[in-house]
């Protein structure tokens, strides 16, 4: 009797063994752009949070950040100066004097204003180069501290050409890949 219930017990266990689905773990495979894309953006907000803490302590006069290097204190007030041009910066774009090109810089839109207004041309013509700049440096600074983007060569560009995109709003002139200028769309 014993060993009937051991049998029972063995072929029962069986049959809800049986009856058990295992379902394998879901499995996304990243492609190398997006991989990249993680790691650039990755870096890319990093340094953007960095410089904001070096900034909040240097504020409160730590002598700790005093001793950061000619090149961080270059990438601090590129993003700063970033920030501090950003509404003007988006009002040229709302203006369409200005556009985010393929490689993620500023292009000038030569518009009747532009053209005839000698003191908008200055002020566009300041804003776009600063800002160019500061782009410049906070993307040499991503390549230099990303071994996956230095490797990368123009595709850092596209990237960042894309994070530009993305924060601009619709209105935006862009261009797109065949050299053309289209306004961003509302809801992408």
């Amino acid at each position: 009797m014993n060993c009937t219930i051991k049998r029972h017990s063995f072929w029962f266990g069986i049959l809800i063994f049986a009856s058990c689905s295992i379902q394998a773990p879901e499995i996304n495979v990243t492609g190398e752009q997006t991989a990249l894309q993680n790691q650039v953006l990755g870096t890319f907000q990093q340094i953007e949070s960095d410089t904001w803490i070096i900034a909040s302590t240097r504020a409160v006069g730590s002598s700790q950040a005093s001793a950061i290097s000619e090149q961080k204190q270059k990438v601090l007030d590129a993003v700063q100066n970033r920030k501090f041009n950003k509404d003007e910066i988006d009002e040229l774009k709302r203006d369409k004097v200005v556009g985010e090109n393929l490689q993620g810089f500023l292009k000038i839109m030569t518009t009747e204003k532009y053209a005839r207004d000698l003191n908008y041309r200055q002020l566009v013509d300041e804003l776009v180069k600063e800002e160019n700049r500061d782009r410049q440096i906070v993307y040499d600074r991503v390549v230099a501290v990303n071994k996956s983007a230095a490797e990368a060569g123009d595709k850092v560009y596209e990237i960042f050409s894309k994070l530009n995109y993305d924060n601009s709003k619709p209105g935006t002139l862009i261009q797109q890949a065949d050299g053309s200028w289209i306004e961003k769309e509302k809801g992408k």
